[in-house]
């Protein structure tokens, strides 16, 4: 009995040293290689591990914490996943060290680290050589990778020395700047240094191959030796989130703003502009997209210039989009421009972030009233000559029948200015409905799309608001203010059991709450909505919605 339960400890032992693992995506490297270290526990871990021990050894150039969900018919499992990018220190037989993860330490692991001297075009005793290093080992499809090519070289590089970008399949590079030349130490030897750094983006996801720079230098006999630095592996991530718009903004910082100063005094008819300001750290500039609608039911709103603009920074490449839009108001009153939402991805913190612009409003004064000269004969002095009252009658009389003229002759003109009015507001509130109705459906894919960022970041609390939004957009003729009235709205038996379990959910632990199969359901519900009509037919108005 007691062996039977001494065996039984030691299995529990075993499996609770197995929950916490490390692995390396190769055991033998060379002293200009980077290193994948994983690390891998069985439970959610919200704070970093310590990564001190790594430091006598390597360097470590960067981590990313991953946090992978799964479900089965045993319940819900949750595992937490590090990578850590290292650069070994020194040459020879070296170890990676046992980590404290999760209250247990992973086994430590031998890395064999190969010495590599300076060597140009392959040969003994050479004077140059490239060393190049990533910002990541992986990066998502559309976002920004960092390359950064060193050259050292002993003696100057001639002027007729060209140095060739990494290549890539299914990649834009872009040069960084200008060359840095500077003076460094490799192995205690000086050098002199040639540095560039490039932005890649890759359009593809999966492993990406990237081919060294080529070094060109011609020698004395009339020939060419090249130099080509080593081929590095990276792998392309999947977009995490699309937009209900198909907008993919993976970047590193994003700020949105807005010149917002109409004038004191604006009358129907009155033109004035505003100007919108993009700025992106890590996007192309031609890939930013749109920032200002040009739909509007009260004002006539165009976009009058676009200009793109890039530059770089320490962070890469830095892309600004200004919008210039000049806005007409239709009529009198007080009017408001929509706030302007924007989604994107931070690749620093892997996750979906929101940026906007609040609703401005603008008062727009009636027109100034035309002051008309006083019809001509429609104040009469009083005669002097009090004698002579049959002319006095005469000109009272004929002044009558030419009063009476004139009413006959506008009541007429009325009558078809009325008639054409009538024609002109029934066109116009037709266009109204229809411009009503788009408003409406604009406003459905914006708040969907702000309930599939919150069920992307798997927050229940904001999942429940976003989700009413989003259905009293998408359900505008019934008064939808809870979960319980969408439920009888949408009769979908699917629905219903997932909104059951966000309501628990909420009531107990939120933070354990997966969007994912809230979002395929909504989205399916969509794609099922007949799409609504684009435009009137004539002498039909349309349902507002």
């Amino acid at each position: 009995m007691r062996v039977l339960l001494a065996l039984i400890l030691l299995g529990f032992a075993t499996t609770a040293l197995a929950e916490a693992k490390a692995t390396l995506d190769r055991n033998t490297i060379t002293i200009l290689d980077n290193l994948t270290l994983t690390l891998e526990v069985d439970q959610r871990i919200d704070e970093r591990p310590d990564f001190s021990p790594l430091h006598r050894d390597f360097r470590v150039l960067g981590s990313k914490r991953t946090l992978i969900s799964s479900h089965s018919s045993e319940g819900r499992a949750e595992r937490t996943r590090w990578r850590i990018t290292l650069r070994p220190r020194s040459s020879g037989q070296l170890q990676i060290p046992a980590l404290l993860l999760a209250g247990e330490l992973t086994g430590a692991i031998p890395v064999e680290v190969a010495d590599v001297r300076p060597a140009s075009n392959g040969g003994a005793g050479a004077l140059a050589f490239f060393d190049s290093y990533l910002n990541s080992t992986d990066v998502y499809a559309g976002a920004q990778l960092l390359y950064t090519a060193r050259l050292y070289h002993r003696d100057p590089l001639p002027s007729a020395a060209s140095i060739e970008p990494p290549a890539a399949s299914n990649t834009e590079i872009r040069e960084l700047g200008e060359r840095r030349q500077y003076q460094g130490e490799f192995r205690g030897q000086r050098y002199l240094v040639t540095e560039q750094q490039y932005a890649l983006f890759p359009l593809q996801s999966g492993p990406m191959m990237i081919e060294g720079p080529l070094l060109e230098l011609p020698s004395d006999d009339g020939t060419t030796i090249e130099l080509q630095g080593e081929t590095l592996e990276v792998e392309v991530l999947e977009p995490a989130h699309r937009s209900s718009l198909g907008i993919w903004l993976p970047a590193d910082r994003l700020t949105l703003t807005d010149n917002w100063n109409p004038p004191d005094q604006i009358h129907p008819g009155d033109r004035f502009t505003r100007e919108l300001t993009l700025t992106v750290t890590g996007v192309p500039a031609e890939r930013l997209p749109p920032l200002m609608p040009t739909q509007s039911d009260d004002s006539y709103i165009e976009v009058q210039n676009v200009s793109l603009s890039e530059n770089f920074s320490q962070f890469g490449l830095v892309s600004t989009r200004r919008e210039t839009v000049t806005i007409e108001p239709l009529g009198a009153g007080d009017f408001t421009l929509q706030p302007i939402d924007l989604n994107w991805w931070d690749v620093g913190a892997d996750r979906g972030r929101h940026a906007s612009l609040p609703a401005r409003q603008f008062h727009v004064a009636p027109p100034p009233l035309i002051e008309l000269p006083a019809a001509a004969g429609t104040t009469l002095e009083a005669p002097a000559d009090l004698a002579r009252p049959p002319l006095l009658l005469l000109l009272l009389t004929l002044s009558t029948l030419i009063s009476s003229l004139g009413w006959l002759y506008t009541w007429q003109r009325l009558r078809r200015l009325q008639a054409v009015d009538s024609a002109e507001q029934k066109q116009e509130e037709i266009r109204r409905q229809h411009k009503l109705l788009l408003a409406n459906d604009r406003a459905e894919r914006n708040t969907f799309q702000a309930l599939a960022i919150a069920c992307q970041q798997n927050s229940a609390p904001l999942a429940k608001a976003r989700l009413i939004e989003w259905a009293q957009n998408f359900w505008p003729e019934h008064s939808i203010d809870s979960l319980e009235t969408l439920s009888d709205v949408a009769r979908n038996q699917t629905l219903d059991f997932l909104v059951i379990d966000l309501e628990q959910q909420l009531r107990g632990q939120p933070e354990l709450w997966q969007g994912d199969l809230l979002l395929e359901t909504l989205d399916s519900i969509r794609r099922r909505r007949q799409p609504r009509s684009e435009s009137p037919r004539d002498g039909e108005l349309l349902q507002a919605s």
